[in-house]
């Protein structure tokens, strides 16, 4: 009986987050296709310093109550279809805090529809060599969540030791 039970408990909150994977309307509450103009509003409202060049929109703040990177990107018709918060990371702490946000990932999109931990000869995954394989670009850590819309979320570790979030809608990507 307690086996039914662990097993209730364990897959019906993964499917009820499955359901939360039809769309990605918007980044930090920024809607897709926002002008940079707008955007730039919304963080000065927020009270973010920020600084354009072309066509992105930087920033350092909180994102997930800690301290990031975060860059959106706009399309030529000036319309924002990506953004990428970037988080500091040191060897000693880079795999567990890809793994934390991808916790975080999963409890807010579900199940991902991609997770690769990929290794290049002479490393392997479990080796104790991780980090040496991914700064030599040996090896790579990606996890992506796919919506119905046409928009994802992706999670990877830079050869940087960086932790990446991309958010991105491919439609505003697109357009002109």
């Amino acid at each position: 009986m307690k086996r039914i039970i662990i097993i209730f408990l364990i897959f019906i909150p993964a499917l009820c987050f499955a359901q939360n994977k039809k769309s990605l309307s918007h980044f930090w509450s920024i809607p897709w296709g926002t002008s940079l103009d707008q955007a730039e509003a919304i963080f000065t409202e927020r009270g973010f310093m920020s600084s354009r060049a072309e066509n992105t929109l930087m920033t350092v703040a909180d994102y997930e109550r800690e301290s990031a990177f975060i860059l959106l990107i706009f399309n030529r018709a000036n319309r924002l279809h990506s953004a990428h918060v970037v988080y500091a990371s040191c060897p000693e702490t880079a795999i567990s805090k890809y793994e934390h946000y991808r916790l975080v990932l999963f409890r807010r999109y579900g199940l991902p529809d991609t997770a690769v931990a990929y290794f290049e000869e002479p490393y392997e995954n479990g080796d104790g060599k991780e980090v040496e394989a991914i700064v030599s670009d040996n090896a790579f850590f990606f996890t992506e969540w796919n919506f119905e819309d046409g928009c994802f979320v992706s999670l990877s570790i830079l050869s940087s030791l960086e932790i990446c979030l991309t958010f991105r809608n491919p439609v505003f990507a697109d357009s002109m």
